[in-house]
């Protein structure tokens, strides 16, 4: 995939790129998949925009709790060979 194909297939990221939102579940994950173990602990959240409810992974190293203030943020989401396309997505980040 080249690598404006995968930027545009990504369109949400500029709906809620620097968005704040408000933190509404968590689960801390400990163990994880072999190109995520960098990451590790890391959260996956549910988060509430507005009226509406997304979920992500939360920045690596960071702990959240429900009703946390975060902001979405664009970070590497897994660790990648130096052939790889750089893989970001959008994680939310305390504010």
């Amino acid at each position: 995939m080249q690598i404006t194909e995968y930027w545009r297939s990504n369109q949400l990221w500029a709906k809620y790129l620097g968005k704040k939102a408000k933190v509404v579940a968590v689960s801390m994950m400990e163990v994880a998949a072999t190109d995520q173990t960098d990451l590790l602990p890391y959260a996956y959240l549910l988060v509430e925009i507005g009226s509406e409810k997304i979920s992500l992974m939360g920045v690596a190293h960071q702990e959240f709790q429900i009703g946390d203030q975060v902001e979405l943020v664009l970070r590497k989401i897994k660790k990648e060979s130096i052939k790889d396309i750089i893989v970001y997505g959008l994680k939310a980040a305390h504010v």
